[in-house]
């Protein structure tokens, strides 16, 4: 095995000449004797990788590996593997590698392991490589290609390692998970079906099972819940269920944006209390502490409108999107955002007793947030907004839940979250449920 392909190139734009004069510079400025430098040979590498990797003192590593390849039973290389994960349940193990099939195969391995890993696809495998351990004791392991051959030095000292801490924290902000860049390939593929796509990239990838897991989650979101939408009664809980299922689903490292239809009637409802003039926020009126009322659920329309438009602007970005909204007609309001984004949506009804929504709309009342900063004017609405009385009594007067499972288009697509009881636990386990409910059919492909 050649141990170089374990090293890792610096992204575009960043040569390695820049990065070594710098370290260079750093070390005369700081007069550090030269011994903090350490030229190690092709034949020791990786014993001083494992090395370092086993020391104890070592609580965090961050590593640029484009070449990154697979243990294929090399037993240095599983021990190093292994190693990682030890340092991952302290402080965390970082990595980032390429697009090429090894790179992800070795990625898998270590996403199996319970190691985030991350897709750069600026890398190129000409480049400078580092990896940086840190913890009471600080090691930077790099290798500087020159003419087809590697120079692999190891530099004890922190300032060193600075540089390179900034640029792959700018990497790794750049960079896609890998279970998302491989849920991408599943995604694309046309040349058979969704299963067969599946065991295809299992195979070519030779993914370890919790690795497959996470890329089904992706897989499943991404092809079946782009879009979720929590429904509901005000005070039945939506901000909560949403702010769950955003928790949960950033866990499993994906890309959400949560959208509320609130701080677009807001919106609206300033336009008409400055008097701008350009006939929006009709049918609004100020409340006290903050809030607003409308004379009719019409009056809303436009903000569903504007929640709408950018719905579809996270369609091209890819992210899941979570759209929280309350109506008396649900039904309706679901028609503004068009038959495409329905049909790849999933819908979270949240649902409570009246004299339990009415309990918790009497504790709500947090005004917006005012800030000042020279011509700038910031404000920020809160999910425990006030929301008038008479608006509660007139416009929100009966759930629709058993209309909408009534709706032939959206069988299947409906979930009810009940929260009648106080407390986070029980809306986590709903929303697990959710979550499960959504990935289980893609589990099913994975295994026919």
């Amino acid at each position: 095995m050649n141990w170089t392909q374990l090293l890792v190139p610096v992204t575009s734009g960043v040569s390695v000449a820049l990065i070594v004069a710098t370290v260079r510079f750093l070390w005369r400025r700081t007069r550090l004797p030269t011994g903090l430098s350490q030229r190690m040979t092709r034949r020791n590498y990786l014993a001083e990788m494992l090395v370092i990797s086993k020391n104890d003192n070592v609580e965090r590593l961050d590593a640029l590996v484009p070449n990154l390849l697979p243990a294929q039973g090399s037993p240095v290389l599983l021990e190093i593997q292994e190693s990682w994960a030890q340092i991952n349940g302290r402080r965390g193990v970082r990595v980032i590698t390429r697009t090429e099939p090894a790179s992800l195969t070795a990625g898998a391995e270590l996403l199996g392991a319970g190691i985030e890993v991350r897709v750069s696809r600026a890398l190129t495998a000409d480049h400078l490589s580092y990896h940086l351990f840190s913890g009471s004791e600080h090691h930077t392991v790099l290798n500087r290609r020159n003419g087809g051959k590697d120079r692999p030095e190891r530099l004890d000292e922190i300032s060193a390692a600075k540089v390179f801490r900034s640029h792959f924290d700018e990497t790794w902000n750049e960079s896609e998970p890998l279970e998302s860049f491989l849920a991408g390939e599943l995604l694309a593929g046309s040349n058979s079906g969704l299963a067969d796509r599946i065991r295809e990239q299992r195979a070519a990838y030779q993914l370890p099972a919790k690795a497959e897991d996470a890329i089904l989650r992706h897989l499943a979101f991404r092809h079946r819940a782009p879009v979720v939408f929590v429904t509901g009664l005000p005070g039945a809980g939506k901000s909560l269920v949403r702010r769950a299922l955003a928790e949960e689903l950033r866990r499993w490292r994906m890309q959400v944006d949560e959208l509320n239809d609130y701080v677009y009637a807001f919106e609206e409802f300033l336009h008409a209390l400055m008097l701008l003039g350009d006939g929006r926020g009709a049918g609004f009126s100020a409340q006290q502490g903050g809030a607003f009322q409308v004379e009719r659920e019409d009056d809303l329309r436009p903000a569903l409108h504007t929640l709408g438009h950018r719905v579809w602007e996270n369609r091209r970005s890819n992210p899941i999107t979570i759209v929280e909204f309350a109506r008396a007609d649900t039904i309706g309001a679901l028609q503004v955002f068009g038959d495409e984004v329905l049909a790849a949506s999933q819908i979270v009804h949240v649902r409570a007793s009246d004299t339990e929504r009415a309990a918790r709309l009497a504790r709500r009342g947090e005004p917006p947030k005012i800030s000042v900063a020279g011509q700038s004017i910031s404000l920020e609405v809160s999910d425990e907004h006030r929301l008038p009385s008479n608006a509660a009594d007139t416009l929100y007067s009966r759930d629709d839940f058993a209309l909408l499972k009534a709706q032939k288009n959206i069988a299947g697509r409906l979930f009810l979250v009940e929260n009648d009881s106080e407390g986070k636990a029980h809306i986590d386990e709903q929303v697990t449920a959710f979550v499960e409910t959504v990935v289980r059919p893609y589990r099913g492909l994975a295994r026919t």
